[in-house]
């Protein structure tokens, strides 16, 4: 492999992952993201009311 393939090759490999990183998300995808932030968001919550219910158990006995 002579020395110009070697740049040329690891230049045309730099622009192709810095055109994915410029990439706007489609539709789906935000759409996707927004859902999992919400379970996540969810998640959380419900974990909080547990502890929260857990805690008023304990102090009662």
């Amino acid at each position: 492999m002579s020395l110009f393939q070697r740049f040329s090759r690891a230049r045309a490999g730099r622009r192709t992952r810095a055109a994915e990183r410029r990439r706007t998300p489609s539709f789906r995808e935000m759409r996707a993201q927004m859902r999992t932030a919400k379970a996540e968001a969810d998640l959380l919550a419900t974990e909080e009311r547990i502890h929260m219910e857990a805690a008023r158990i304990r102090r009662g006995r």
